[in-house]
């Protein structure tokens, strides 16, 4: 078998759900401009998750199933 390269693949470090049902999903950050880099969302299992922060101590950028991203229209 052979595999196949997925483009703009994203590694996760890890996931949880709130006590509120919301759903985070945490992804690595290097630094500040790695952050802003980063996608505004993400679909992750199915469902959409928008950025919502990082924390600058343990390089995570968190992403929220509760942060719905706007989306551009092409006329």
């Amino acid at each position: 078998m052979l595999a196949k390269a997925l483009e703009n693949a994203i590694t996760v470090r890890s996931t949880e759900t709130l006590p509120n049902g919301v759903k985070v999903v945490k992804l690595d950050v290097a630094d500040y401009i790695d952050f802003i880099r980063k996608p505004h969302a993400i679909e992750y299992e199915g469902e959409i998750y928008g950025r919502s922060g990082w924390n600058s101590d343990t390089h995570v950028a968190f992403y929220r199933s509760d942060v719905q991203p706007a989306f551009a229209v092409q006329w």
